[in-house]
């Protein structure tokens, strides 16, 4: 009498029990993706902040937040509408160096309690970064979304996403870059794996992080560009814009150049756009905070050679408060001579 072989039956069930738990199982990460996305105030769908604009943008959203007691910067930090007589307001611009999550500290947060507060004087210092994001993103940013800030000062610091743009047939706005895949959030692409960040946020979330990493290793396949003209006379002019724009609405500006770590620095694009802004900063006159002559050890710097880590993030905070501390004094004394504040 022949056996029975129940084993392709017994496969076929097991497999079939597993995809049921795999599938609970992401349903139930998923819901509790969501939830916590509820709780922080981004929505349980969709987050109804989510920025939407005629000009483009980068996966990131650009700060603020509009509510309506104030302005919604990183870390949640609040710029209530109103502004105290005696207060004094510093906006920080830039790109994932300024953000610096992955250092998780912001040389914006320790600059706020480097320059101090007292009972005549409060100071209050707003991480405006974006991932990705170049002096394009900065000029639109600060002319659109936050000049009802009312800035006193307002710090300037980018290079390497304004330099990368030269990768591509080169266009004024940088669309010919920011267009492209790697910058596109999910929402704007097409293919199975963005309709899979459609339906999914957690995913969306960790294809983020996946890509945030490989982010060096993207750029470096890139051949090395060789004429690069046109794309920094664009940075010149977008710095300079960003410094009209600031300075017809009050706001003194403050320029910085990009340290990085020596292999980057070999580099003649880099080298050439760090140019640029010093001699943007002495054709303005404004005051210029030279990190690239400064913060060069290798410590300072993630693998990436960029990126800092959190000793880099307090180095450059330091270097940053040498030249706002004295700015600042001035700003606290023209409110006193204006008669803003009493003393």
């Amino acid at each position: 009498m022949k056996s029975r072989n129940h084993s392709g039956p017994g496969r076929g069930r097991k497999l079939l029990f597993f995809i049921i738990i795999l599938t609970a199982f992401c349903l139930v990460a998923e819901l509790g993706w969501r939830t916590y996305l509820y709780s922080s105030g981004k929505g349980f769908f969709d987050d109804p902040r989510e920025f939407t604009s005629p000009f483009f943008t980068t996966y990131q959203e650009p700060m603020p937040f509009f509510t309506d007691d104030g302005f919604i910067y990183h870390r949640n930090a609040l710029l209530p509408r109103e502004k105290k007589p005696n207060e004094i307001r510093i906006l920080c611009f830039g790109g994932s160096t300024t953000v610096n999550w992955r250092a998780r500290i912001s040389y914006a947060d320790l600059l706020e309690k480097k320059l101090g507060n007292d009972e005549n004087r409060l100071v209050r210092v707003m991480n405006v970064g974006g991932e990705g994001f170049s002096t394009a993103h900065t000029l639109v940013n600060l002319a659109l979304r936050n000049l009802e800030a009312q800035a006193d000062i307002i710090t300037v610091f980018h290079n390497i996403n304004d330099y990368t743009a030269n990768y591509w047939e080169f266009t004024p706005d940088y669309s010919n870059k920011y267009k492209q895949d790697f910058y596109l959030s999910y929402r704007h692409r097409t293919g199975p794996v963005a309709e899979l960040t459609k339906v999914s946020r957690l995913a969306r979330f960790i294809l983020f992080k996946i890509r945030a990493l490989r982010f060096p290793k993207e750029v470096r396949q890139f051949d090395r560009v060789q004429e690069f003209s046109r794309g920094q006379t664009q940075f010149r002019r977008n710095l300079r814009s960003i410094i009209a724009v600031a300075r017809a609405h009050g706001s003194r500006v403050v320029l910085a150049t990009q340290p990085g770590r020596s292999d980057l620095r070999r580099q003649k694009i880099f080298v050439s756009y760090n140019e640029t802004i010093r001699e943007v900063a002495e054709l303005e006159s404004v005051p210029l905070v030279d990190l690239e002559a400064t913060i060069r050890e290798p410590e300072y710097f993630l693998d990436d050679a960029l990126h800092f880590t959190r000793r880099g993030v307090e180095m450059v905070a330091e270097e940053f408060h040498k030249v706002l501390s004295g700015i600042v004094e001035e700003v606290a004394a023209e409110q006193a001579t204006r008669g803003q504040v009493t003393f």
